[in-house]
């Protein structure tokens, strides 16, 4: 056999290669990813489809080493990691995969599908996701997202005006102003309301704050002044956090949800306590988890 001949049969085969990947990932529903990289292989004979074979090897050897387990003394300032993984969370993060997967997808029908099939069931728990489906290019798609939103609101506003009653009724009853300020910041969370609406609802849940603030001082979680204040510096509420930080600092100066707090105000809106609080954290005793140990260690090697 010639040398050309060899070389047109090494061509073949890759074409053969390139093809078969493509309908493969069609029929299993990945269209976009199949005609791009099976578009690469086509015009990289060889060595396209050489590349995607060992690609797919080296993957395949990382999730056999990827069990190894982390020295504890690579962490900086000895200090413990500690992730814990909720049952919840690992059901609604197995919940949210197909419509992520079918929004990123061009396949319009398979998208509606599993957009007919979050409506079915109780789709308040998948308002982030409704959200993305909002900008899909399917206007189907964009339809059905929108009118199962516009439910939620109109839910969430019937629920909040019976909470809302109840607690002007009894505004010292703890367990029914906690209640009530669990569910408005689950949907003040959300982002899903017009700007004067959610204006409206901050300025309520402030009031909120206020009254357990003011009634239940020692009992109010630290908790709670971290959630409310990552709301406000998301929605650019510059002095609301301030105050509400600077409680949180008097209240408990030491507790890591704290040092988030500090942390985030202070990279926003003053960049020498940022600098300040980085310090105290590696001098501290305070035990620190994956998100504060990555700001650490990032800001100590810049």
């Amino acid at each position: 056999m010639t040398k050309y001949e060899i070389l047109l049969l090494l061509l073949l085969i890759s074409t053969l290669i390139s093809v078969v990947f493509i309908v493969v990932n069609c029929i299993r529903k990945r269209t976009a990813q199949g005609l791009v990289i099976g578009g690469l292989m086509l015009i990289t004979p060889v060595f396209g489809p050489s590349m995607v074979f060992l690609s797919f090897c080296g993957g395949k050897l990382l999730e056999v080493f990827k069990t190894a387990k982390l020295d504890p003394k690579e962490l900086s300032f000895d200090k413990t990691k500690i992730k814990v993984i909720l049952g919840d969370d690992i059901q609604r993060g197995i919940n949210k995969v197909p419509i992520e997967e079918a929004l990123l997808e061009s396949d319009n029908e398979n998208t509606r599908k599993v957009l007919l099939d979050i409506l079915k069931s109780d789709y308040d728990t998948s308002i982030p996701l409704l959200k993305k489906a909002i900008d899909s290019e399917d206007s189907e798609v964009s339809h059905y997202a929108s009118a199962a939103i516009s439910d939620v609101l109109s839910k969430f506003k019937k629920t909040q005006e019976l909470l809302d009653k109840q607690y002007c009724e009894n505004p010292e009853e703890r367990e029914l102003l906690i209640s009530y300020k669990k569910y408005m910041l689950q949907y003040l969370n959300y982002g899903i309301f017009p700007e004067t609406e959610m204006n409206t609802y901050l300025d309520i849940y402030e009031s909120l704050m206020k009254k357990e603030y003011e009634l239940f001082k020692e009992e109010l979680e630290v908790g709670s002044y971290l959630e409310w204040i990552r709301l406000l510096l998301r929605e650019k509420r510059q002095k609301t956090a301030e105050n509400w930080k600077d409680k949180m600092v008097i209240q408990y100066p030491d507790a890591l949800e704290t040092y988030k707090v500090r942390l985030q105000y202070s990279y926003q809106y003053d960049k020498k306590d940022f600098l300040k609080c980085i310090h105290e954290i590696k001098e501290s005793s305070v035990e620190l988890d994956d998100e504060v140990l990555d700001i650490v260690r990032f800001f100590q090697t810049t």
